[in-house]
C-alpha cells in the first residue's frame, strides 16, 4: 500500500477512534497500526482479516467493538467493501462458536467519512443485507448458513458517517479525561 495511502488511513482511524471514545461508551485501545496481532481476527475457512479500531463497550456485558474505518472523499468502492465487511463479520462470529461453543458478541462498526449506496440506507444494518452479503462473498461462510446468527449479528452492526466538523462537536481528549471518572460506565470490575 502507498505510504501516503497508508496516512490517510492511519489519521482516519485516529480521528475516529478520538470521535468514538468521547462519546463515554466505547474504549478502543487497540489500532492496526500498532496492534496489528489484537486488530487480526479469523473467519470460517481459516481467512484473516485485520481491522482498524478494535476495544470494548463500557456499559453491559463490555462487548468486544470492531472498528473498520473509511476515510473516503466520495461513495467509490464502498457498498462492496460494506458488503464483505458483513460476511466477515458473520464469519468472525461463527468461527468463534465454532472455536468455544459461543460467541463475544462482538458489535462491529463501519464508519465512513462520505456517505454511500443511499437508496439502501435504511437496509445495511438488516438480515436480509447480511444474508446477501454472505452469499456474495461465501469464502467467510464455511458450510451451511445459519439464519438465526445471521439475524443476531445483523442487530450488532452499526453503520455511522463522519462529518470532520463533528470533531469539533466531541469531547476532546483533556475533557474525556476530566469526566471518565465521574462516570459509572468506566469503574473497577474486581
Amino acid at each position: 500500500m502507498p505510504e501516503d495511502v497508508q496516512e490517510i488511513g492511519r489519521e482516519g482511524a485516529a480521528t475516529l477512534k478520538r470521535w468514538l471514545e468521547a462519546t463515554t461508551y466505547i474504549e478502543l485501545p487497540f489500532d492496526a497500526y500498532n496492534n496489528k496481532i489484537d486488530c487480526t481476527f479469523f473467519t470460517l475457512g481459516d481467512k484473516k482479516k485485520q481491522f482498524d479500531l478494535v476495544g470494548h463497550m463500557l456499559t453491559g456485558k463490555k462487548a468486544p467493538v470492531i472498528v473498520e474505518c473509511k476515510r473516503y472523499s466520495s461513495p467509490g468502492r464502498q457498498y462492496q467493501e460494506f458488503k464483505k465487511f458483513l460476511a466477515i463479520a458473520y464469519g468472525h462470529t461463527a468461527k468463534e462458536i465454532e472455536d468455544h461453543n459461543s460467541s463475544r458478541e462482538s458489535h462491529y462498526f463501519w464508519v465512513t467519512f462520505h456517505p454511500f449506496n443511499l437508496d439502501n440506507w435504511v437496509k445495511l444494518e438488516t438480515y436480509d443485507h447480511m444474508k446477501m452479503a454472505v452469499d456474495e462473498n461465501p469464502e467467510y461462510r464455511g458450510g451451511q448458513f445459519n439464519e438465526a446468527l445471521a439475524h443476531e449479528i445483523a442487530g450488532r452492526i452499526t453503520v455511522l458517517v463522519f462529518n470532520p466538523k463533528q470533531e469539533a462537536l466531541s469531547l476532546t481528549r483533556t475533557e474525556l479525561e476530566t469526566i471518565r471518572p465521574h462516570l459509572v460506565r468506566k469503574v473497577k470490575t474486581l
